[in-house]
């Protein structure tokens, strides 16, 4: 969902952990495959160096619901790129439509995607608890896996219907040590060009049908 914040992307694997899905949760995982049946019918595919992390579910802020999937390619407990996919809709009774129009669109995996990129200061603590970020970032403590203070971020957006009530959110995350950042200072050019250079790691690493 947006809001004020950043809050808030080979073929098949064999290494991947396979846990379960809690109360609510709708798409399956299997072998990194990530299938959707509805709101939006999506097949998503991870390269074989992510493992997958598990799902939850939850109502967002009492007027929509979420269901965030986990994937991330690790050395130990650290996270080294995180992948995070947020299926979400407004209930019923709630008028509101998603709206990204502030944000950069590109053509990705052959649909018009919502853009916000950015060197992503990752909260050390949760001014809101509520967020689908703490949620995220709670579901990672609870398993012991870290972040770098700052990591490169991509919130890729796909709204399949108008009016927008529903939205696919992929967010991709690299730390930026992993990929040359130490070598100079994170300002400016330096890090426009990595986050040009993780982008496209991005699009290569998830298959989107």
């Amino acid at each position: 969902m947006q809001i004020p914040h950043l809050t808030r992307a080979a073929r098949l694997a064999a290494l991947f952990i396979i846990c379960a899905s809690p109360a609510g949760a709708q798409r399956p995982v299997t072998h990194n495959t990530l299938t959707s049946d509805t709101l939006p019918r999506v097949t998503l595919h991870l390269d074989s160096t992510f493992t997958y992390l598990g799902t939850q579910s939850f109502v967002l802020y009492n007027v929509a619901n979420a269901e965030q999937h986990f994937f991330a390619e690790l050395d130990g407990k650290r996270i080294k790129r995180f992948v995070w996919i947020q299926f979400e809709g407004y209930l019923p009774d709630k008028p509101h439509t998603y709206n990204y129009s502030r944000d950069t669109t590109m053509t990705l995996w052959g649909r018009t995607i919502y853009r916000n990129s950015a060197l992503w200061q990752i909260p050390t603590t949760e001014q809101n608890p509520a967020s689908d970020g703490a949620h995220m970032r709670q579901f990672l403590r609870d398993r012991g896996l870290t972040m770098a203070p700052a990591m490169l971020y991509h919130r890729l957006v796909w709204l399949p219907e108008t009016p927008a009530r529903y939205e696919l959110m992929i967010i991709y995350m690299e730390d930026p040590a992993d990929q040359g950042a130490l070598a100079g200072p994170l300002t400016g050019d330096r890090v426009t060009e990595l986050l040009r250079a993780s982008l496209a790691r991005a699009g290569r690493s998830i298959e989107y049908h």
